[in-house]
Formats: structure tokens, sequence, C-alpha cells
């Protein structure tokens, strides 16, 4: 009977890939601070005095939330380091 073999000799020996480096951006986190809900004045009672008070405390609360949105604008989608991850 004839024995089955296979090549004779060494196998190749693999060749190990290069490292490569893959950017990752990171962004910077937006400060809970700036998340914050903004508060919404209620009337104490049903008075045109009361009215007036409410639209002023709506107003510097709707001007607090329009700085909060500029100051997200002004650091949202800034790198927090240089887009590589060692």
């Amino acid at each position: 009977m004839a024995a089955l073999a296979g090549c004779a000799g060494t196998p190749p020996r693999p060749v190990a890939p290069d490292v490569v480096q893959v950017p990752v951006t990171r962004y910077v986190p937006i400060p809970e601070t700036l998340t914050a809900p903004c508060p919404i004045a209620g009337p104490k009672d049903m008075t045109v005095g009361e009215a007036v008070r409410i639209a002023r405390e709506r107003r510097r609360a709707l001007e607090a939330c329009n700085a909060q949105l500029r100051q997200i604008r002004a650091v949202q989608g800034s790198p927090a380091d240089g887009g590589l991850r060692p």
C-alpha cells in the first residue's frame, strides 16, 4: 500500500500585521450646570400685578436659558484632546 503524505518541509511563518493608529474624536463634555432646566415662574394669585411679575420673571429665565445655550454652542463640538487615542 502507498502511504499518503503532504508536502514535506516547514510551514510558512505568518506575517504580523502592521500597527495602525486610528483617530478617535472625543468631544468636550457639556457641564451639567448648562443643561439644567430653566425655572418657569407661576402665579401666586390672579391679579394684574402678578401677571406683570410673572412676565418679568419669565423674561429673566428666558434670557438665562439663552445665555446657557450660547455657552453650550461655544464648547459643543470642540475636541477634548488631539483626537488620537494611545
